[in-house]
């Protein structure tokens, strides 16, 4: 009985493989045997059309590489166990012991418009510029040119803003980007407590020696003038400490952009003294983590973090996603890579991550927008000269179609680059995202402001 019941399961399950690519699911006969059970996958599209999946009793399966047809102004948002769509169903640890019926759930798009510049961040105000200046860093902290503005939330009701290579307050915009000027800095910090972001965005203050408080210092200090720069990528409070990714680039008299390697720094005391955790993680020159986002969802026990490549590809590449826990994220053989074409996540394995972002994809920021239910991207495309966004319910896609929020070849945004979102603009009840730009001829950044809506 038990060969004969292998023999029918095999048979089945073959038939049920073919039947989730390419063909409309028949009544199921009765298959005779208490060791197999039946997965039925319904698109909840409007389509009669449905497919299966046999699977041997107690055990469990990858999600399908079947995903039904995305309905106009939705993505598909991952299978549920109710038909509302509510539940979703948990692949990798759920065993199937009896026949089910799993229901596609979808997530309704979004639109971001474009509503311009609130003020500026950094820098002195260029004459006729009209836009207001609340941090007049230049006078303040010595720091006249700079760019990103790296936002994160800490739990002490402050939010840290990281920068990149900063100047100092003799700094002039001369024909775009770091020009000859003092006081060169790889990134500095800065710690903001504001609400009214409509208003701006508005320093507290920047981190400093107390033997020199009118100037920004380094979270990362360079042991060698010329030869090398700490970019800071992203940052992220988890479990009541503070890190940031950054990427370790060799500029040299070549100004060649070769990324050596990516890592971590810590903080345990909100950003006033950092550590390195090179030790404990890197990423090397090839690796699509140089560049990233980090994103928490409510009730969700995973840190997501999306990246891209960078160094000779600088700005040229797709993006991938990895997870983790957050007590794992000093430890690299804890993180799962998502794997599309296995449709699971990849334990330690980075090179088994796929591509869930294609295109041409720079300077991310990404974040879960409350109200909406849904992770937001930015991101500079470098073939479109644009800020771009995505949206989606779930961080491994799939995602929305590319758009545009705003355009360098309008003059207001001329050179543009960087796109990192206020973690504020996407609590709940939110709608509207605020978020930096850098531009490369004043080298510099600006506060921006976008509206949200649902897509039609």
């Amino acid at each position: 009985m038990r060969n004969k019941l292998f023999a029918i399961f095999v048979g089945v399950a073959l038939c049920s493989t073919l039947s989730l690519s390419c063909v409309e699911k028949d009544p199921i006969e009765d298959i005779g045997s208490e060791g197999v059970a039946v997965v039925t996958f319904l698109p909840m599209d409007g389509s009669s059309v449905t497919k299966t999946e046999v699977v041997m009793a107690g055990q469990t399966i990858s999600e399908p590489a079947y995903t039904p047809n995305q309905k106009k102004g939705y993505t598909f948002a991952g299978w549920c166990i109710d038909e509302e769509g509510t539940q979703l169903f948990d692949f990798e640890s759920t065993p199937i012991n009896e026949d089910i019926t799993l229901y596609a759930s979808y997530s309704r798009d979004i639109i971001l418009t474009d509503r311009g510049k609130v003020s500026r961040v950094t820098g002195a105000s260029l004459s006729g510029e009209g836009l207001p200046n609340p941090n007049s860093t230049h006078t303040r902290w010595n720091l006249g040119g700079t760019d990103l503005g790296i936002i994160w939330e800490m739990s002490n009701g402050e939010y840290g803003i990281l920068f990149g290579d900063s100047y100092g307050s003799d700094f002039r915009p001369a024909g775009g980007g770091p020009g000859p000027a003092s006081d060169w800095r790889s990134n500095v910090l800065a710690f903001s407590d504001n609400t009214d972001l409509e208003n701006g965005l508005k320093f507290k203050s920047m981190l400093v020696a107390k033997s020199r408080p009118n100037r920004a210092v380094p979270v990362i200090e360079r042991e060698n003038y010329y030869a090398f720069t700490y970019i800071p990528t992203a940052a992220i409070e988890l479990n009541g400490k503070q890190y940031m990714h950054y990427m370790y680039w060799e500029v040299g008299t070549t100004v060649r952009a070769d990324q050596n390697y990516s890592s971590i720094y810590c903080s345990e005391d909100y950003g006033q003294t950092w550590s390195s955790c090179r030790g404990k993680i890197s990423f090397d020159t090839d690796s699509y983590f140089a560049m990233v986002g980090y994103a928490k969802k409510p009730g969700d026990e995973y840190c997501y973090m999306l990246g891209a490549q960078s160094g000779r590809g600088y700005r040229k590449s797709s993006a991938k996603v990895a997870r983790f826990k957050y007590d794992d994220i000093l430890d690299k053989t804890k993180y799962e890579f998502w794997n599309g074409g296995k449709r699971q996540w990849v334990k330690g394995k980075e090179s088994q991550a796929s591509t869930v972002l294609d295109g041409t994809v720079g300077e991310l920021s990404v974040m879960y927008l409350e109200e909406y239910d849904r992770f937001l991207v930015l991101y500079f495309d470098s073939d479109q000269y644009a800020i771009c966004y995505r949206s989606a319910a779930r961080m491994q896609g799939p995602w929305s179609e590319e758009r545009i929020l705003c355009k360098g070849h309008d003059s207001r945004y001329a050179q543009l680059y960087g796109s990192y979102i206020h973690p504020l603009s996407a609590k709940k009840g939110s709608n509207k995202i605020y978020w930096t730009i850098s531009q490369w001829q004043p080298y510099n950044v600006f506060f921006m402001e976008a509206d949200v809506k649902y897509a039609l």
